[in-house]
């Protein structure tokens, strides 16, 4: 979880210098937009690939590795001398950062049984949204020292967030195990139990390539791609504009404009929250996923037709419904696939969904250079959430021809009750 804050603020904070970056540096909002949506192309072209190297190699080296690298590109994009070094060192960042969040995800499946997942999943996304609430006002506060030593406020910004990344990724590659077998801290029955639920009964051994095969061709992880792609859409599309939202309805100041910038996701932190352990008492996925799909349409459509206050309410309510539903989608997609066969699959599904983390800061960025207005292309999420409902009729149908996979532990069970029928006849 503190890697994954880490991982939020080095990523998002250069959303705050957006302005400072224009006046400074000359970076247009079309560039700007073009150079934050350029992480996500880099990331998603090398996800699979990572995922792939941190199942061979594990997660210790391998997730030490991504913290490491990124927190030192962050580091050094406070030396961007305009659009073509803002743009190279974004990509780069998308380059150090592939692989990190659906190797945690992956990860996740050596350590929680199947119905734990999306509570499990909700925990880790409860990092993010610290990220935002607490990150934005924490680098308004650091921009302030625009001027010190020479350097700009968003200089100081990218140095202070990131040096403390390289050095927590040194930590990772001490104290990080590569799964239960490995944890210091558990017995060997706790360790054997674990070990039981999480693993896959009869696991059919894949290659690489018949991994890739598989879900590739599979509807049901296709689908929650597609669906992910429109949350993150919404999410990434707000994330790297709010400031410049909020600075347009008339707040001045860099730690204001910080501080408002964070209360949406203040919407999030209660979805990853409440969400997850509603569906895991009622466990009905798709359900949820559709509740989600209309309240982010009704509450983008709110936002874009409604005063600052309202609509800043309004994008909290589709923050708390997208990002909610997000540890569902995950918890559905992991109980289908396993093994390498699960590196490859979720790999693929961040890959696709984060291409909305492309076309979001893309799409209002182009808004903004039309219109002058950065909350213009609030309107046009409305219309992908309704897409993504009719997404969701698709996976319902989808699931009914697809089963989970059975773990070990339920084959146990399944054979203990069968006994104890036999013995009662």
């Amino acid at each position: 979880m503190f890697a994954y804050v880490l991982n939020f603020l080095d990523r998002t904070n250069i959303a705050l210098a957006k302005t400072r970056l224009d006046v400074d540096l000359g970076i247009s909002a079309a560039a700007f937009g073009f150079g934050a949506g350029l992480f996500f192309i880099a990331y998603c072209v090398l996800e699979i690939p990572s995922n792939l190297m941190l199942h061979k190699f594990g997660a210790r080296r391998w997730i030490s590795r991504i913290v490491i690298s990124w927190g030192a590109i962050s580091t050094l994009t406070m030396f961007v001398q305009g659009e073509t070094s803002f743009y190279i060192m974004r990509f780069l960042l998308g380059v150090a950062e592939a692989g990190f969040y659906p190797g945690m995800l992956f990860y996740f499946t050596l350590w929680f049984a199947a119905r734990d997942r999306a509570v499990a999943v909700g925990m880790l996304l409860v990092a993010p949204q610290v990220a935002t609430v607490f990150g934005s006002p924490l680098g308004g506060a650091i921009m302030t020292l625009d001027g010190a030593l020479g350097l700009y406020g968003w200089q100081w910004l990218l140095l202070l967030e990131g040096i403390p990344t390289v050095l927590f990724g040194f930590f990772l590659w001490f104290y990080l195990p590569n799964g239960p077998k490995d944890a210091r801290w558990l017995t060997g029955d706790e360790k054997e139990a674990l070990l039981a639920k999480t693993t896959v009964a009869g696991e059919e051994k894949h290659s690489v390539r018949q991994a890739l095969a598989s879900v590739f061709s599979s509807g049901v992880l296709l689908s929650i791609a597609v669906i992910y792609f429109v949350t993150q859409l919404c999410v990434y599309g707000i994330t790297f504009f709010m400031p410049s939202i909020v600075e347009a309805s008339g707040v001045s100041g860099t730690f204001a404009i910080g501080a408002i910038s964070g209360l949406p996701a203040v919407g999030a932190l209660i979805g990853v929250l409440i969400y997850p352990r509603l569906f895991r008492k009622y466990a009905n996925p798709i359900r949820f996923v559709a509740v989600a799909m209309v309240g982010a349409a009704v509450s983008t459509f709110v936002a874009a037709n409604s005063g600052h206050v309202v609509s800043l309410i309004a994008l909290a309510v589709m923050q708390f419904f997208v990002t909610g539903t997000a540890p569902i989608l995950w918890s559905v997609a992991m109980s289908r696939i396993s093994g390498v066969q699960s590196a490859a699959g979720l790999a693929m599904i961040n890959s696709i969904g984060l291409l909305g983390g492309f076309f979001g800061p893309n799409l209002f960025g182009i808004a903004e250079s039309r219109t002058g207005d950065p909350s213009s292309a609030i309107g046009l999420l409305t219309i992908a959430a309704i897409v993504a409902l009719g997404i969701v009729v698709l996976l319902r149908q989808l699931l009914r021809r697809t089963p989970p996979v059975t773990t070990v532990a339920a084959v146990v069970a399944k054979k203990s009750n069968t006994d104890t029928t036999t013995a009662r006849s």
